[in-house]
């Protein structure tokens, strides 16, 4: 009999550890400190007298690594919500839009989950389109540099393009689950993109 109740106990036991562990993967919670560092790089290119309807109506697609792109797309919605844009989720790259349009590539270069620290670099290309026209230099631009090169129509009608490279690095102490933490990489991505994005826009042309 003693030995069943051991037994009982050592296996009620491991049942109470793998909810507490289980926990740290599926619940969203955190009592951490994170310090971010973002580094961006950002280039506007532009034609004629440009039209920038912000806000407005935004095109919105997201790719990239799998852990990231959902929390990383409702981050971006909530963020472009916020300054007042209408956002559609798209779920694929077209070749044009009717609407200006924003574009975004998420790779996670380097990465470490734990319950008590965690650690992530992103690396994110955001590609802007006032027009929705030229989303070919999207897939230029993940390849590497690219020369814009825009073509004289003879139109009044401007349009302008941008894009934008940003590194982030962040580092979180504490007790954190992985989807709290996903989460916090997600809110401070969307905030250094929307935030890079509305600074080029409001510069005319």
């Amino acid at each position: 009999m003693a030995e069943n109740a051991a037994i009982k106990k050592i296996v009620l036991s491991a049942l109470v550890l793998a909810v507490v562990l289980s926990s740290f993967y599926v619940l969203d919670f955190k009592a951490a400190r994170s310090e971010t560092l973002a580094n961006s790089v950002v280039s506007a290119y532009s034609t004629g007298d440009p039209q920038i309807d912000f806000p407005g109506r935004i095109y919105l697609y997201v790719e990239g690594d799998d852990f990231m792109l959902k929390s990383l797309t409702e981050s971006l919605g909530d963020e472009l919500e916020k300054s007042g844009m209408e956002v559609l989720v798209v779920d694929s790259v077209e070749e044009k839009y009717d609407s200006q349009t924003l574009l975004v590539n998420v790779t996670e270069s380097e990465g470490l989950y734990t319950p008590v620290y965690a650690s992530s670099d992103l690396n994110i290309l955001f590609f802007y389109t006032s027009t929705g026209e030229d989303t070919k230099y999207f897939e230029q631009f993940k390849e590497g540099n690219v020369t814009v090169a825009f073509v004289n129509t003879g139109s009044p009608e401007g349009k302008k393009l941008v894009r934008g490279d940003l590194e982030l690095q962040d580092s979180t102490k504490g007790i954190v689950s992985q989807k709290a933490h996903r989460m916090h990489l997600a809110e401070e991505a969307a905030r250094k993109t929307v935030e890079q994005l509305q600074q080029q826009i409001s510069v005319f042309p």
